[in-house]
């Protein structure tokens, strides 16, 4: 009886062991806690084509950290306003003048091969050449599609409520040239940090960019776009006052 339920216990004991074991194995295979199994690729191919298809859209471009140098002595903190596919855009850039301190707006338009400036003393519209301004943002989609097929190594961190919509977060890497379409005066060579919010569908929501751009940027520069009003209507005409 002794050596029965010795062996009894010993049987009972090994079992214990083995589920352990078991229970071990099964939890070593598991992906880390917090870890999220989403391939982005889907999503960053349908933002590549919604893209490429966008007729027009609201954007801000802000500096979290940091700015762009717009013209020596003059830093941008934020661009903001709408563009309209293929060849019109109206914007407000927002800056800051080192010498003397101030700060300084500067409202543009484009229509076709016309731009319009306003002067940073007066004011007032002036008729200037396209080529002349610091940025052409009348093919947004065209860039910002470029700039998403040219991420490298895309990981999806977690998937996140942005403004009321359910959005994939994706991380990622991009060279400082990439940017050169959205961020005047891109260097070669930078690496950057790139956060992507789109969503399911690949409608791209947000960016992060996340470090230095500009070669004259500081190395903890971070500049935020932010898309919305996509694909609704919007109207841009000449200003009211225009040069005579």
């Amino acid at each position: 009886m002794v050596v029965e339920l010795r062996t009894k216990a010993l049987m009972a004991g090994l079992l214990v062991v083995g589920l352990l074991a078991a229970c071990g194995s099964e939890t070593a295979t598991q992906p880390p806690s917090g870890a999220v199994e989403i391939d982005p690729e889907p999503a960053m191919r349908q933002a590549v084509d919604q893209l490429l298809a966008l007729e027009s859209a609201a954007f801000s471009l802000d500096h979290l950290e940091g700015s762009t140098v717009l013209v020596p002595g003059v830093l941008m903190t934020k661009v903001s306003g709408v563009v309209s596919i293929p060849d019109r855009f109206s914007v407000t850039v927002e800056a800051e003048s080192q010498f003397p301190k101030s700060y300084i707006e500067i409202s543009i338009i484009t229509i076709e091969d016309t731009a319009y400036m306003t002067d940073i003393f007066s004011g007032r519209w002036n008729q200037v050449s396209a080529d002349a301004l610091p940025f052409n943002l009348s093919g947004l989609g065209q860039t910002l599609a470029e700039i998403v097929d040219a991420v490298q190594r895309p990981r999806v961190v977690g998937e996140e409520r942005l403004n009321g919509v359910d959005t994939l977060h994706i991380e990622g890497e991009i060279a400082s040239q990439d940017l050169s379409g959205l961020v005047p005066g891109a260097g070669e060579g930078f690496p950057v940090g790139l956060e992507l919010w789109l969503e399911r569908d690949g409608l791209l929501r947000q960016v992060l960019i996340i470090g230095r751009v500009v070669p004259t940027d500081a190395l903890n520069t971070v500049r935020q776009l932010t898309l919305d009003d996509i694909n609704q209507p919007v109207e841009i005409n000449p200003p009211s006052n225009p040069p005579g």
